[in-house]
């Protein structure tokens, strides 16, 4: 499915309604959604972070509604996240994910290298999403600094960047892949092998 999804899970400076795209609540992240007037496809959680009256108003806005048993093994955020990919979208921004407790932001980082190029972890301040093997343009619209940090061995090339690199082995321990910058507007990213986590951050 290439329309894109958009899974809240809290609050979210950046949030825009868009057009054409499909929003998922996880938890308190859908009484964001309610509160900003966001339809809903789905409504997903165990609802422990908001009252019972605030449920019934995410239950109005939400097509579908479901509520997990607290007892569970699997964060909210991956629970939403799953959904959204058996429901076959491809294109997946999720707010909320970043900051607050460092449990629960490793748990979104790990879904982004699980489904690397599918998923996107957005806030005020960071676009982060893992890239498989591919030919990735980058561009600094939005970001100032362009980070890498190798998921497994990797093979990279930079091109357009004030610190280039060309068919370099990158290895998880490695650091220097941070706080790169375009020395125009516009970039390329080659990964040639192996899987990175790339991070488009601002201060």
């Amino acid at each position: 499915m290439n329309k894109q999804c958009v899974i809240v899970l809290g609050m979210a400076d950046t949030l825009v309604q868009e057009a054409d795209t499909d929003y998922i609540g996880a938890d308190h992240g859908s009484l964001v959604l309610a509160d900003a007037g966001i339809r809903m496809v789905c409504a997903i959680g165990d609802f422990d972070s908001v009252s019972e009256a605030e449920v019934q108003r995410i239950q109005s806005m939400a097509d579908e509604f479901i509520r997990m048993n607290p007892v569970k093994n699997d964060s909210d955020s991956e629970a939403a996240v799953r959904y959204a990919i058996e429901k076959g979208y491809r294109n997946i921004n999720v707010y909320g994910a970043l900051g607050g407790r460092i449990d629960h932001e490793i748990v979104n980082l790990k879904l982004a290298e699980e489904f690397a190029g599918i998923l996107t972890l957005v806030n005020e301040q960071n676009s982060i999403t893992a890239l498989n093997p591919g030919i990735y343009p980058v561009n600094d619209a939005h970001f100032k600094f362009f980070s890498i940090f190798a998921l497994v061995p990797s093979v990279v090339t930079y091109e357009g960047f004030k610190y280039p690199l060309d068919h370099r082995t990158i290895n998880p321990g490695d650091l220097y892949g941070v706080s790169n910058e375009l020395l125009d507007h516009t970039g390329t990213l080659t990964v040639h092998s192996g899987k990175v986590l790339a991070i488009h951050s601002r201060d």
